[in-house]
């Protein structure tokens, strides 16, 4: 299980830098739609981060942040997740997170669980952003998993 889920941590952080370079080269960096999607996605993945670190969580009401604002924001959570990810054992894995903004009944998870989703609600929504490039006239990249196992495991470039 460390493997698969330090491996999809990794193919995680490679794919939304390669959505952001997609998306910087789209021209549509003010696009609202591309900057609401990823705001939340990467505000997701603070909030696991802040859960897994036994913190509170939550999601503060602020402006629509710029891209490059998004991107530095997005590559420091993928710096977190993946050093917690490599300091991960079986044990700390199956240990048991509040998922607090799923109140009632409360959320409880284990920690393998909780990096797993993670990784599926950035697929979910960097999908969307990539249609959404798409739909804006520009081509999106295949960022699927597959693609990262067959270019050898790239590590990601911001």
């Amino acid at each position: 299980m460390i493997g698969l889920l330090k491996d999809l941590l990794s193919h995680q952080a490679w794919a939304d830098a390669v959505f952001f370079w997609t998306w910087g080269a789209s021209g549509a960096l003010e696009d609202e739609d591309l900057r609401t999607r990823t705001d939340h996605m990467v505000a997701v993945q603070e909030a696991f981060i802040q859960v897994l670190k036994g913190h509170e969580a939550g999601f503060p009401k602020r402006p629509l942040p710029a891209f490059k604002e998004l991107k530095a924001r997005c590559e420091a959570s993928h710096q977190v997740l993946n050093a917690l990810g490599r300091g991960l054992d079986e044990a700390a894995l199956a240990k048991t997170v509040r998922v607090p903004w799923i109140p009632d009944p409360p959320c409880q998870i284990s920690v393998a669980d909780a990096l797993l989703q993670a990784c599926l609600h950035s697929q979910h929504h960097r999908g969307q952003c990539m249609a959404r490039i798409r739909a804006l006239g520009s081509a999106p990249k295949n960022v699927d998993y597959i693609i990262w196992l067959w270019k050898q495991k790239p590590e990601p470039r911001w």
